[in-house]
């Protein structure tokens, strides 16, 4: 359970330097949860609860890196999106708004935004679990870089058609998220968080080219991540991103590290970007860690961390989510053979 040198050795990663050994974590968040019998809806408004589930995953487990994510659309509530809200599952944009001048003209930042809420619990909850571990882990928080923001307040394709159509109106939206999401990140760094996950997965491979990549959402990622560094802050960004020429333009941004999605290798992702940027992922959770029996998965894992581990800058993580439906020993196997094979 968590040790004393976890910070150092991920600060040393983040320098592209050599650690003790490769510090390791799952994207694990609904995965915990469900393990541990809470309910999503339980967890999500509780920070007692948060702590509680923290205290298990970890000690079970074995993480470097706790993250508190209940869902994306914690500071959004106000907005005036409407959000349908379940026992089970994280809460979902039941109706998105107009992709407007007008919208734009009527968003605020509310001056209580801090102190209500859902987003008011989060900060409570990554304070106690700051209190409860020190530094014994790295404790994360999260934000949405503008780009995405506008995905979640928007939707997919309204956002998608500004880019194309009037991104003079797209740029202003991302203006304002860019200070939104900056109070909420401030916030949760001054809670306790040391670490933010600067989450980007529309602004990717899956949607838009490396150039719409770098026309429209590259300067707000990069500004968004600048932020949150003179704040004190270090940046994991993430997309799932697993197109080289798209990797290798964030790796010109000032992300600390970047989590690599599946579907590449990740040792020509090393040999493209690493001696640039620290590299993280890209443990397929489908079709590696799901499905296998714990000694296929320990063969997985040995493999990904024996090519990304060589000359540091490598922190090991899944590419996504560990599924509810995975079988708790080949998370355990997953972790001990991190822990095996990230020695140097």
């Amino acid at each position: 359970m968590a040790y004393a040198e976890a910070m150092e050795d991920i600060r040393t990663c983040l320098e592209l330097g050599v650690p003790s050994r490769v510090p390791a974590f799952p994207l694990c968040i609904s995965y915990d949860y469900d393990h541990f019998g809470y309910t999503h809806a339980r967890w999500r408004s509780d920070p007692t609860v948060m702590l509680e589930l923290a205290r298990k995953a970890v000690t079970e487990f074995d993480y470097d890196v706790y993250m508190l994510h209940p869902d994306d659309l914690i500071e959004y509530e106000r907005t005036g999106i409407a959000i349908q809200f379940e026992e089970h599952l994280p809460p979902a944009v039941k109706t998105y708004l107009p992709a407007s001048e007008a919208t734009l003209a009527s968003l605020r930042i509310p001056a209580d935004l801090l102190a209500t809420g859902r987003l008011a619990a989060h900060l409570e909850g990554l304070a106690a679990i700051k209190e409860s571990f020190g530094d014994s882990i790295c404790l994360v928080g999260r934000i949405a870089a503008p780009f995405s923001t506008l995905t979640l307040i928007l939707g997919i394709e309204a956002t998608l058609m500004l880019m194309l159509e009037n991104p003079s109106l797209l740029k202003r939206y991302m203006e304002f998220f860019l200070e939104y999401n900056d109070e909420v990140a401030a916030a949760q760094l001054a809670a306790g968080a040391d670490a933010l996950w600067l989450g980007d997965c529309v602004a990717t491979s899956h949607f838009i080219s490396p150039q719409q990549y770098q026309d429209h959402a590259a300067e707000f990622a990069d500004a968004s991540s600048r932020r949150i560094r003179e704040h004190g802050g270090i940046v994991f960004y993430h997309g799932n991103e697993k197109s080289i020429p798209h990797l290798q333009i964030m790796a010109g941004l000032s992300f600390d590290a970047i989590n690599i999605g599946e579907g590449v290798d990740i040792g020509a992702v090393k040999r493209a970007i690493g001696e640039r940027v620290c590299i993280m992922g890209n443990l397929d959770t489908i079709n590696d860690l799901q499905p296998g029996r714990p000694e296929e998965v320990q063969r997985v894992v040995r493999r990904i961390v024996e090519t990304a581990k060589p000359g540091g800058g490598y922190i090991f993580c899944t590419g996504e989510g560990v599924l509810d439906s995975t079988p708790v020993e080949n998370v355990r196997a997953m972790m001990r053979a991190v822990k095996k094979y990230g020695g140097y």
